[in-house]
């Protein structure tokens, strides 16, 4: 997941889908996060670049989540698609919205809520007369602590929660440098794994290998992997700016026994 920090009036506008596209610049910060988001490595860069501007079907109809948030004060969480486009005859990446996942906070005093249906009737929790209505989730107000600073933070969370789960939420909206730290080297570890899971056959324990070697030295407990399947070498690191670099070769060679 990639986490955007912008202001309260793009976050309603957002909510209430009178914004549909969030322009970002195409600069080496946010290509690596956006190759990352899609489930790639550095190494594919040039490849994952010239689909998304092409247009090509596997990664600009990809759908992804993202965070946009005003400093904890509010948020909304969207489903998006990625392609490269230009702005004011600018190269730029487009991130087309195409779903509203989840709202909250506030701008100006208000409660950002999402348009509420017209409900016919609530029994058990399920919701009568909406077809394929989802669940309804009651948020409130809480108190939660961030894991790293231990600041406390008054959030949103979903009627009932645990005090762990509370503490877990306010350190994922806490703007302390370790909070931010540990955001980011989760999105990096989630983006390797989708990657991985994209890649790699769960037979064999081959996906189970690369999972470990890419925790492994992104953690520090290792320098560097390299994994031989087949005629493809995979090999696991983490380049100079802590980002995970998985970096593949393929050979082919032939061989002729008389």
């Amino acid at each position: 997941m990639l986490t955007i920090t912008t202001n309260k009036t793009e976050i309603r506008g957002i909510a209430d889908r009178t914004i549909t596209e969030k322009n970002l610049p195409i600069t080496d910060f946010w290509t690596k996060r956006i190759i990352n988001l899609l489930g790639f490595s550095d190494s594919d860069r040039k490849t994952i670049m010239h689909n998304l501007a092409e247009g090509r079907p596997g990664t600009t109809d990809a759908e992804r989540e993202v965070t946009f948030t005003a400093g904890g004060a509010a948020a909304v969480r969207v489903m998006v698609t990625i392609r490269i486009g230009q702005d004011s005859g600018v190269d730029c990446f487009i991130l087309t919205i195409r779903d509203v996942l989840e709202i909250r906070g506030a701008a100006e005093g208000e409660q950002i809520q999402d348009p509420e249906p017209e409900i016919v009737e609530s029994i058990g929790g399920e919701v009568v007369g909406l077809k394929n209505a989802p669940a309804v989730r009651i948020m409130e107000k809480a108190t939660g602590f961030c894991r790293f600073c231990n600041q406390a933070r008054i959030i949103d969370a979903p009627q009932g929660c645990a005090p762990e789960d509370l503490n877990d939420i306010a350190t994922e909206e806490c703007d302390c440098d370790e909070a931010q730290r540990a955001r980011a080297k989760k999105m990096r570890m989630e983006a390797a794994g989708l990657w991985a899971k994209n890649t790699f056959s769960e037979q064999n324990g081959q996906l189970q290998t690369v999972l470990c070697a890419i925790r492994s030295t992104f953690e520090g407990a290792i320098d560097y992997v390299t994994i031989k399947i087949g005629k493809r070498t995979h090999k696991i690191d983490t380049d100079s700016d802590g980002m995970i670099r998985i970096r593949s070769t393929f050979k082919d060679s032939n061989e002729e026994t008389f």
